[in-house]
């Protein structure tokens, strides 16, 4: 028997509850889902298209004129298209010539490339060039690093630098100088320390500065420049420009004293003008003083020899003492200068003011011959030279004989007479001389028979052979 439910929903033609075909039904449920399928698929929303990818960039501007750096901020933008965006995150500013040269450190925003990013249709590749215009400027610059924080990593660097200067300019370097760009600080002045040159109208001027640098790879830069012994910075202050030399990189000015034995050759007028105490100032810096001064008189009496003992203001560097240019070692030469005089000349002794040698006297006997009878007469017991007061030489006895002529007679005779105004004349004096290792020495030269001795006696200027040396 057929169940009774089933006949109620179907009648005896198929139609479902004895109005709609069953067939025609079940058409009419599949058009209702592909409609609901196909409304759903309309009404879903867009998929989201990728995040875009960001990386940080380097980006070396070169020189830009004043009106420009001025504008140039962190948090300027620039998007080149619709899908790529520039933001400035980080500036660092450097002196180069009259202009200043901009680093920058920006992040790009652009649609993913394998493991980096398209940016205004491109990788960001190491040198490629990338402008950035926004409503106040528009400048350019190469790609110099890809990746990282995005900002530079800056520190502060201490370096010596070394430039030579008019004393004008010189007198203006100062302590706590500070060196600014667009109203940034890249560079102060720490400390100063000037020096003398063999030009009157030059000094060499040493300064330990602070520099604001950034790091590229492993490389300290200062705006386009490698951080290292050799390169060329430049500052410019206010009232002058500096452009050094690096001398030294880490450590500052490391000033000492070294005595030093200078020897040199002057014009009498210099040479009375040396006394202990002067002192060597070079754009307000105290370079050197006198400690001790030694005159000696030469062949010719407008200039005397002077053996001069210094304490030097010098600089350390790399174990060496430096005044001014000059390494401080012997047979190097420097320069000092006072208000009353220039003094170069050679480095005789290093961490000492007085020669080898202790002072002592000595008997020594001397002989001229072949004088003119009047200067002969001019030499006389008693006579002294002197030098810093002190009596280097004295004599104490005088012995004059016509000099010796031989005639031949009309027969071929050879005859011995006597010289009619030629005197020969041995002369005893007591010299102030140095007993070294090296012997015995008078005004610096060997003191031994047969060398040659220049005393000056005030009104006249002797120069005779050594006899004999006695105690």
């Amino acid at each position: 028997m057929a169940d009774s439910r089933s006949s109620s929903l179907l009648d005896e033609d198929g139609n479902l509850f004895g109005l709609v075909n069953i067939v025609d039904a079940l058409a009419v449920l599949l058009v209702i889902a592909v409609v609901v399928a196909g409304a759903a698929l309309v009404l879903q929303p867009e998929p989201e298209p990728p995040a875009p990818n960001t990386t940080n960039v380097t980006l070396d501007l070169g020189t830009q004129p004043g009106y420009i750096v001025t504008e140039i901020a962190e948090g300027d933008t620039y998007s080149p298209n619709g899908d790529s965006e520039l933001t400035v995150t980080d500036v660092q500013l450097t002196p180069q010539g009259n202009q200043t040269r901009v680093i920058l450190r920006a992040t790009l925003r652009g649609p993913p490339s394998d493991d980096s990013l398209t940016y205004s249709n491109a990788p960001p590749r190491l040198g490629r060039s990338l402008s950035i215009a926004t409503s106040r400027y528009e400048v350019s610059g190469q790609i110099r690093a890809v990746g990282g924080d995005n900002s530079l990593a800056q520190e502060d660097t201490t370096v010596v630098l070394r430039d030579t200067m008019t004393a004008a300019e010189a007198r203006d370097v100062t302590a706590g100088d500070e060196i600014r760009l667009a109203g940034r600080t890249v560079a102060t002045v720490e400390d100063v320390a000037a020096y003398a040159t063999y030009n009157s109208t030059e000094q060499t001027v040493f300064v330990e500065a602070e520099l604001n640098t950034y790091r590229q790879q492993s490389d300290r830069r200062f705006g386009g420049t490698q951080v290292r012994r050799g390169q060329t910075v430049t500052l410019p202050a206010e009232d002058y420009t500096f452009n050094g030399r690096i001398e030294q990189i880490d450590s500052g000015l490391q000033l000492t004293t070294t005595d030093v034995l200078l020897e040199a050759t002057v014009d009498a007028e210099t040479a009375d003008r040396i006394a202990a105490g002067d002192v060597t100032t070079v754009a307000g810096y105290e370079a050197a003083e006198v400690k001790t001064v030694t005159t000696y008189a030469t062949q010719n009496p407008d200039r005397k020899r002077v053996l001069v003992g210094l304490s030097l203001a010098t600089l350390e560097d790399n174990g060496q003492q430096r005044f001014g240019n000059a390494v401080v070692q012997r047979g190097n030469n420097i320069t000092i200068s006072t208000e009353s005089y220039e003094l170069s000349g050679a480095i005789r002794r290093v961490g000492a003011l007085e020669p080898r040698g202790a002072l002592a006297n000595r008997t020594v006997t001397l002989r001229m011959t072949d004088v003119r009878a009047d200067m002969a007469d001019a030499i006389r017991p008693g006579m002294t030279e002197t030098s810093g007061g002190d009596t280097i030489a004295r004599i104490t006895r005088v012995s004059t004989e016509p000099s010796v002529i031989i005639t031949t007679g009309d027969n071929g005779s050879v005859n011995v007479a006597d010289h009619p105004y030629l005197r020969d004349i041995t002369i005893t004096t007591e010299l102030r001389v140095r007993e070294t290792m090296d012997g015995v020495q008078f005004k610096r030269e060997p003191l031994q028979q047969g060398s040659a001795v220049v005393i000056n006696l005030g009104t006249i200027t002797i120069e005779a052979t050594v006899v004999s040396v006695g105690l």
